[in-house]
């Protein structure tokens, strides 16, 4: 029997995980089957679980291959160029990002993360530090140069802004109020941050 090199095994590991990106897109976390990822990545039961031993394991996969396309999303601070318009616009980019139907896991991460303990699943609260760290650390160069109040608690507005950037992209994305304006929402969410960081 021929050997199998470990780059082809990662490639359609991968492969399976992209295809997962989009059955948990369309169908959320609670409606996919295995049978369902089998199907998308065009492979074979064996195939599948060579890699998957279930559906938890291919949803973080497929997370963890979201997360790698989302890393250029990550907030890097342009030292010559006032940093709270940049924070702005990097709050909108991601929650804009909720308007693209065809490839968006909001409603699957949401239905993963709520029947899910952070202790099961590690990746989780790792995910969740990274980008914690990374507001974290834009707050304080932004503190340094002067542009924000050094009397501000970062770790809790890190964990305020986290929290009200998933809650608008999971209301946007379950269409709770038929009259809300996404623009709106935006602008205010600008507000109320210029108020607490200037």
């Amino acid at each position: 029997m021929p050997q199998v090199s470990k780059k082809y095994l990662e490639t359609r590991k991968n492969n399976i995980a992209k295809a997962a990106v989009n059955v948990f897109s369309t169908k959320g976390y609670s409606n996919t089957s295995m049978k369902d990822i089998m199907n998308e990545a065009k492979v074979s039961r064996g195939g599948l679980y060579a890699h998957f031993e279930n559906i938890d394991s291919v949803f973080i996969a497929a997370l963890k291959y979201d997360d790698s396309l989302q890393a250029s999303r990550l907030l890097t601070p342009d030292l010559q160029a006032p940093l709270l318009p940049q924070l702005n616009d990097w709050i909108s980019e991601i929650i804009l990002s909720i308007q693209n139907k065809e490839i968006n896991l909001v409603r699957a991460k949401s239905e993963f993360f709520l029947s899910h303990h952070i202790e099961e699943v590690p990746y989780l609260r790792e995910r969740h530090e990274r980008l914690s760290q990374n507001i974290q650390q834009f707050i304080t160069i932004g503190m340094e140069k002067g542009e924000f109040r050094k009397q501000i608690d970062i770790n809790s507005f890190c964990e305020l802004l986290i929290s009200m950037i998933d809650g608008v992209m999971l209301h946007q994305h379950n269409q709770y109020s038929s009259s809300n304006n996404l623009t709106d929402i935006l602008n205010l969410m600008h507000k109320m941050i210029e108020n607490i960081l200037t």
